[in-house]
């Protein structure tokens, strides 16, 4: 047995006034093929950062092969793509890493063109496969699925089940159940590594929460208790103090002795109150509470909001997608899906006016509010309060939205910069929400997005029913909250 450890490590990030990970210990077998899960900022990619040797932390860590982390930092995309998955394998003959190439549907036809011209679900399945190709390496291996359509999905976990060992961040719970032999979770103020797949996961985390909480609430009546008598010592130490307060000469020394000695007795007391309070309320801290988020969506006067017929999607002379025909209705959740680059961003985008991609019998309910969430992150930048301010949106609804997603508030005060993807997305998302709309537009909504936090978007579709179309690749969000498939490609 080849264990992965880590002993009393400590992380905090240069110039930030908050700790990653402070005297976090766990070990486990290099062969298991474990899924690390924990909530936008609990540090999971920062941990494979360190369990690389990309980040320097406190403590000792120990890394039996050679840890190699996944996505691999591209240097000539020009070459074609063969060349680049062979210099992501140096050591490796040419024909294993070819082998695992095929083996992820990776054909000659596709390795002799410029990398750069691959999709990038394409970039990932030939990453991956060179990362594989790889005998003496530990993968590590952050979100391959945020750019993988349901088919890349599938295929994707049905090649990691095969494979012998790695540690792997998703939030994907249906490429989890997959792929994984065993989970480790980053929980708020513990570290736990339990056998079985994210459905085994969440099972025990349900159990241990509800445990947590019965624990807590009784923890609460307590420290209640320990406050109300803290309270009395209090009132009774001032009573006791007032009754030196017009005694006579004789009585004053007396009373004065009597009186100190009980003072004494009683701040004795109530600093052991105190610590009691300070010990249970110490342990108020490993639940994970997921919370409820709200809407407001408005009803539309038409029944039919979008009508498209035999539309195609165009990007110049070239034809990405024909034959689109499609209707959404008031109350519809409806979602796209197809393959990597077949033009599912545009559809959304000609929606909302962005864009003019798609071209055909293109037909919108006039004066149609809509809310969009984008799918990238990387024009977010600057301060919080004055992105928000941008959104026109309240800032007590804003932030109490970004609370309920488990942002510390101590984030608030931070450069979104140096938000993780999720904490980014979730930005978009909290925008969305506080925006009153006929059709919710949203493109990709779960990238990069924690299992709480998806849980919770569910939940919240399911519970106000807004118009709502949108493309994402999570197969059991789709199950739960789409109403009606749309296939393009």
């Amino acid at each position: 047995m080849a264990l992965l450890q880590c002993n009393n490590v400590s992380f905090a990030y240069e110039g930030s006034y908050d700790t990653v990970f402070e005297n976090l210990s766990f070990q486990a077998d290099t062969a298991w093929r474990m899924g690390l899960i924990g909530r936008n900022g609990r540090g999971k990619t920062t941990l494979l950062r360190i369990l690389a040797g990309e980040l320097s932390a406190r403590g000792a860590v120990s890394v039996p092969l050679k840890p190699v982390l996944f996505p691999f930092p591209i240097q000539v995309a020009r070459q074609t793509a063969k060349a680049v998955m062979l210099s992501f394998a140096p050591e490796e003959p040419e024909w294993r890493v070819t082998a695992e190439a095929y083996s992820l549907g990776l054909d000659d036809e596709l390795l002799s063109r410029p990398y750069s011209t691959l999709s990038r679900g394409e970039q990932t399945k030939l990453q991956l496969a060179a990362l594989f190709a790889r005998e003496d390496s530990y993968p590590l291996i952050d979100e391959p699925t945020n750019h993988l359509d349901l088919q890349g999905r599938d295929l994707v976990a049905d090649y990691l089940s095969k494979k012998h060992g790695f540690l792997l961040v998703s939030h994907d719970r249906s490429f989890l159940n997959r792929c994984i032999t065993h989970t480790l979770s980053l929980n708020r103020s513990s570290v736990l590594i339990q056998r079985g797949n994210y459905d085994s996961w969440e099972r025990e985390f349900k159990r241990k929460n509800q445990a947590e909480e019965a624990r807590n609430e009784q923890l609460k009546k307590e420290i209640a208790a320990l406050k109300t008598t803290a309270r009395r010592q209090a009132d009774w130490s001032d009573k006791v103090e007032k009754t030196k307060i017009g005694s006579g000469p004789t009585d004053r020394g007396y009373i004065g002795a009597r009186a100190a000695a009980m003072m004494k007795r009683s701040l004795a007391t109530r600093a052991k109150i105190e610590r009691d309070i300070q010990e249970r309320e110490g342990l108020l801290q490993d639940t994970e509470r997921v919370g409820t988020l709200k809407l407001r969506p408005l009803s539309h006067p038409k029944k039919r909001l979008i009508e498209v017929r035999g539309a195609a999607v165009r990007y110049g002379d070239r034809v990405i997608c024909e034959g689109i025909t499609f209707t959404l209705e008031r109350g519809d959740r409806v979602a796209l899906s197809g393959p990597n680059g077949c033009g599912k961003s545009s559809v959304l985008k000609t929606i909302c006016g962005l864009s003019d991609a798609l071209q055909g019998d293109i037909r919108i309910a006039g004066n149609l509010r809509i809310s969009y969430v984008p799918q990238s992150t990387e024009h977010l930048r600057g301060e919080l309060d004055g992105f928000i301010a941008e959104t026109a949106a309240d800032e007590t609804l804003f932030k109490a939205i970004l609370r309920n997603m488990d942002f510390g508030r101590q984030q608030f005060d931070k450069d979104i910069s140096r938000y993780s993807e999720g904490q980014k997305k979730k930005l978009l998302l909290a925008r969305s929400l506080c925006e009153e709309a006929q059709l919710y537009v949203w493109d990709e909504p779960l990238n990069y997005i924690d299992v709480f936090s998806r849980v919770q978007l569910e939940t919240l579709i399911l519970d106000y029913s807004p118009t709502l179309i949108l493309v994402e690749h999570d197969r059991a969000f789709l199950e739960r909250v789409s109403t009606k498939r749309i296939q393009l490609g």
